[in-house]
C-alpha cells in the first residue's frame, strides 16, 4: 500500500471514530435529556396528584366520619385502596337484601364512606336500604370509628399496589403513563395516601385479628372460592345462607358481573366524584368510567410480576422493616397462613 493510501486510511479511521463519538455522545445527550423530561413529568404528576388528594375530602368530613359512632350490628367494610372494597361491599349489600339488587346509581349512595359521606351529603346515622347498616372505609385501626363489627380485607402488598398505580393517576385527572412506578412507589412510601401505608395498615389491623368483631378476609380467597369466602362473611354478619342466596350472590358478585356494561356504572365511584371532583379540580367527571373499580385486567392474584425488579425488591424490603417484627410472619404468604389457622 502506498503511503498515499495510507494517509487515507488512517483519516478515514479518524473520521469513522470521530463520527461514532459524536452519535454516542448525542445518543448520551438524548438520554439525559428524556431522563430529565421524565423525571419533570413525574414530578409534575406527583404534584398535582398530591395537591388533588388533599382536597379529596374537607377537614369536617374527616372529623365526622372518624367520630361517627356506630351500632353494635353496623359492618365496616375495611381495606387499604386497591385490596377488594368495592368486591366485599357488592357481596355483603347482596346478603342484606336476599340476594337482589336494588336500583341505585353508584353502590356508594347505599353503603357510605365514612370520610367523605358528609361531603357527599350523607349522613352516617341515617337508616339505609337493609340491616345491617353498612359503611365503606379505608381507615387504621386507630381511626376508625370504634364499636361496630369489622370486615378487613387484605390483599398481596406488590398486587394491590400495581393495582393502585393504574387506578390512581387515571382516578385523579392524569393519564396512567404521566407517572412511572418507581416515582409513584416513593410517592407512596412518602405518604402520599391519607390511608397511610400498607404496612402499617397491615399491622394495626393484625392485632385485632382475634377480636369477634373483626373478621378478616383475603382478596386471593375471594379469588379462589367466591362461594366459601362468601358463606363466611354471611355467617360473621348473622345471616344464615340459603342455597339459594349463595347462588344470586355469588352470581352477582362475579367479576363478569360487576365489570359486564349493564352494571359497571354501579361500581365506579361517579357518585363521589361529583360531590368532592370540583374541589379537588377534576374536570372530566366522567372519567371513572375509564377507570372502574372493576375495570378488565384488574382483580387479579400475581399482578406483581409485572413490576419491575426494583420496586418489588422495596415494597419487599419494607414488609421486612415494618410488618416482619409485630406479626412474626417474612412475608404476606406467611401472614395469610398464619390468619387462615387463626394464629
Amino acid at each position: 500500500m502506498s503511503p498515499a493510501s495510507h494517509r487515507l486510511a488512517f483519516l478515514g479511521g479518524v473520521g469513522i471514530g470521530c463520527y461514532c463519538w459524536y452519535l454516542l455522545r448525542r445518543a448520551q445527550r438524548a438520554e439525559a435529556k428524556n431522563a430529565a423530561l421524565v423525571a419533570r413529568r413525574n414530578a409534575l404528576a406527583l404534584e398535582l396528584m398530591g395537591t388533588r388528594n388533599k382536597f379529596m375530602h374537607s377537614d369536617d368530613s374527616l372529623t365526622v366520619g372518624r367520630a361517627f359512632v356506630p351500632l353494635p350490628t353496623d359492618v365496616f367494610i375495611v381495606t387499604y385502596p386497591k385490596c377488594g372494597t368495592t368486591w366485599m361491599t357488592q357481596i355483603l349489600n347482596l346478603l342484606r337484601c336476599g340476594g337482589e339488587m336494588p336500583r341505585f346509581g353508584e353502590i356508594t349512595e347505599l353503603v357510605p364512606w365514612d370520610i367523605l359521606a358528609h361531603d357527599c351529603g350523607q349522613t352516617l346515622s341515617d337508616r339505609q336500604i337493609a340491616s345491617p347498616r353498612l359503611f365503606k372505609s379505608h381507615e387504621s385501626w386507630e381511626h376508625v370509628a370504634k364499636g361496630a363489627r369489622y370486615v378487613y380485607v387484605a390483599r398481596n402488598p406488590l398486587d394491590a399496589f400495581h393495582s393502585f398505580h393504574k387506578f390512581m393517576p387515571a382516578y385523579m385527572g392524569l393519564e396512567a403513563t404521566d407517572v412511572d412506578e418507581e416515582a409513584f412507589a416513593r410517592a407512596i412510601f412518602a405518604g402520599a395516601s391519607i390511608s397511610g401505608q400498607i404496612w402499617h395498615h397491615f399491622v394495626g389491623w393484625w392485632e385485632r385479628r382475634h377480636e369477634p368483631d373483626v373478621l378478616w378476609v383475603f382478596f386471593e380467597d375471594l379469588c379462589d372460592d367466591l362461594r366459601g369466602t362468601v358463606e363466611r362473611v354471611a355467617r360473621f354478619v348473622g345471616i344464615e345462607p340459603s342455597e339459594e342466596l349463595m347462588r344470586k350472590v355469588v352470581a352477582q358478585s362475579s367479576f363478569d358481573f360487576m365489570s359486564s356494561a349493564e352494571h359497571a356504572h354501579h361500581f365506579d365511584d361517579h357518585f363521589v366524584r361529583s360531590k368532592v371532583g370540583p374541589a379537588m379540580g377534576l374536570l372530566d367527571l366522567d372519567a371513572p368510567r375509564h377507570v372502574s373499580k372493576v375495570r378488565r385486567g384488574g382483580g387479579r392474584v400475581g399482578s406483581r410480576r409485572a413490576l419491575p425488579a426494583a420496586v418489588a425488591r422495596r415494597l419487599d424490603e419494607k414488609w421486612a422493616a415494618v410488618v416482619a417484627g409485630p406479626t412474626g410472619c417474612a412475608s404476606y404468604d406467611e401472614l395469610r397462613a398464619a390468619v387462615s389457622a387463626g394464629r
